[in-house]
């Protein structure tokens, strides 16, 4: 697999996925996210993404779900192994950009304690 590459295998499909994030995970919130959080099994880390219409229009929520998407792809590396990670943008999300989406994935990641220690 490349090393940026965005697989099918990165990201919670699954509804039984969903569900084990949800009931054993941690959940941490940031200004405009809200994220839970669960150390999975295998060595993959995963991202699901549930955007509510309550964030603006069809437009809005579908660029919103690519920009969280890349900014993951493009910090995934930073993430400790076998992350399972659902976010939930709030309604009135002001990103607008990458650089807005990966620093707000960066408190995330701090807040909860996520990052790889290399170990």
């Amino acid at each position: 697999m490349k090393k940026f590459a965005f697989s099918r295998a990165s990201r919670l499909r699954l509804k039984k996925e969903f569900e084990a994030v949800f009931a054993s995970g941690k959940k941490t919130v940031t200004r405009d996210l809200v994220a839970w959080h669960y150390p999975g099994g295998d060595k993959e880390k995963k991202i699901g993404l549930m955007v509510s219409k309550k964030t603006g229009g069809a437009v809005k929520r579908n660029r919103l779900k690519r920009l969280l998407r890349e900014a993951f792809r493009l910090s995934r590396k930073e993430l400790k192994e076998g992350t399972r990670l659902i976010i939930y943008p709030k309604a009135g999300c002001a990103m607008q950009n990458l650089a807005q989406a990966r620093q707000e994935l960066d408190t995330l990641r701090l807040r909860a304690r996520l990052n790889d220690d290399g170990k």
